[in-house]
């Protein structure tokens, strides 16, 4: 294998362990005091500077339109879902958050599938079915945190759940109307215009604002927020240069570091129930994901 060849797998591992990560030190970020306002003032601060700068060639959004999707970036890819998951999160394993993280694509298919994007195949339909069964497992266990961590209180369990909910609703919407002309690096620095205000705002009025300092906490959101950013800009570019297919690959390592990386940073150990959770979540990503070539939609 050449070194181009290597190049976008060692890209997928990278991106996969970055992502990954992201759970753990956001357990370790609102572990040290910060709230769901707070990050996401800092998430729109990184967003914005560091996707302005990686979008420069392209300019602001422009028209009606265009603004208009960043709002709908800012609503159901930033704002809605990143309140979800730091909420929840402060109350269930990280581990279990990136578990819960891996319906996206699930929720996808379902809604793809309503509206006549996806085919929802036999396969496909198990595949839903196996990350459904993962969720009611997950719940099933609710409460069970003992020395081998179950899932915490239930309803973190349903509020978690409404984080890949609106991620998946924002991808169905874009793959059905587009990004109206744009760049996605400018779509993302054109929804933190919008959601930085409204974050800030949040984030004064319930007296969540917070600044960085050296303490383990910020150096986790200041971690967790350009990693982020830093991540989706080469997901960008691997997409672009090997396929949606292939980078769509992602979403096992992300669910499979987050585990990884949850049990080394934050020592978590889980109940046999979770483990057959991630098993369901892992086989129902495998039958889910579109084929490389040649898919036509009947099986």
């Amino acid at each position: 294998m050449t070194r181009a060849d290597a190049l976008p797998w060692v890209a997928l591992i990278l991106f996969g362990a970055g992502w990954g990560i992201m759970q753990p030190l956001t357990k370790i970020a609102v572990s040290g005091g910060f709230e769901p306002f707070g990050i996401m003032v800092w998430q729109g601060v990184a967003s914005l500077v560091l996707g302005g700068l990686l979008s420069a060639r392209y300019g602001p959004p422009r028209g009606r339109w265009q603004w208009l999707f960043c709002a709908q970036v800012a609503v159901l890819g930033t704002l809605i879902p990143h309140f979800a998951s730091f909420t929840a999160i402060a109350h269930l394993p990280a581990g279990l958050m990136a578990i819960i993280m891996a319906l996206i694509p699930i929720f996808a298919l379902l809604m793809g599938g309503v509206i006549g994007l996806e085919p929802v195949t036999a396969r496909r339909a198990l595949g839903i079915g196996c990350g459904l069964a993962a969720i009611a497992v997950i719940a099933a266990t609710h409460g069970d945190m003992g020395t081998d961590l179950g899932t915490g209180p239930l309803w973190a369990v349903g509020v978690a759940v409404v984080a890949p909910l609106c991620y998946a609703t924002n991808s169905t919407l874009t793959s059905a109307r587009g990004l109206y002309g744009m760049h996605p690096l400018q779509a993302l620095a054109g929804s933190a215009l919008l959601f930085l205000p409204v974050a800030t705002g949040g984030a004064v009025i319930t007296g969540q604002l917070k600044g960085l300092g050296a303490d383990l906490p910020s150096l986790a959101v200041a971690g967790s927020v350009v990693g982020h950013t830093l991540i989706y800009a080469g997901f960008l570019w691997l997409i672009a240069r090997s396929g949606a297919v292939f980078a769509s690959q992602t979403a096992y390592l992300v669910t499979g570091f987050g585990v990884l990386w949850s049990m080394v940073l934050l020592g978590e150990r889980y109940a046999l129930a979770i483990w057959l959770a991630l098993a369901l979540m892992l086989a129902g990503l495998s039958l889910v994901r579109p084929r490389a070539t040649g898919d036509t939609g009947t099986n």
